[in-house]
């Protein structure tokens, strides 16, 4: 099973540079798991302390809520986050279409990368 979790978070925009800190070790302990297969961080043009994370796994949602979440990175993040965190997360997660019929991505999109 493949799914797609989305989550956005609002953090203080003043502790905008504070957050993406934090946010790096995490983000490169997913991206070094075997099961995830993408992972990109957003943020809202208009409102600077919006983030959107989306996450591509090829897990299931049982395994992300027993197995993945409970890494010890998460607590680390978490705690470092919490105070400048202005609103509870939104976490979105979605069922990837089968057979990446409806999967593209352009060539030369993500420069530097493989």
């Amino acid at each position: 099973m493949s799914i797609s979790v989305h989550i956005t978070l609002t953090v203080d925009a003043a502790k905008v540079e504070d957050f993406l800190k934090a946010l790096a070790p995490t983000f490169e302990a997913v991206t070094a798991d075997p099961l995830n297969t993408f992972f990109e961080v957003y943020r809202d043009p208009k409102t600077p302390g919006v983030f959107k994370l989306v996450e591509n796994w090829d897990a299931s949602v049982e395994y992300m809520m027993n197995v993945q979440l409970k890494k010890d990175f998460y607590k680390t993040y978490n705690a470092a986050i919490e105070p400048m965190v202005l609103k509870p997360h939104v976490v979105e997660i979605y069922s990837r279409m089968p057979d990446n019929q409806w999967v593209s991505v352009r060539k030369g999109s993500y420069p530097g990368r493989d």
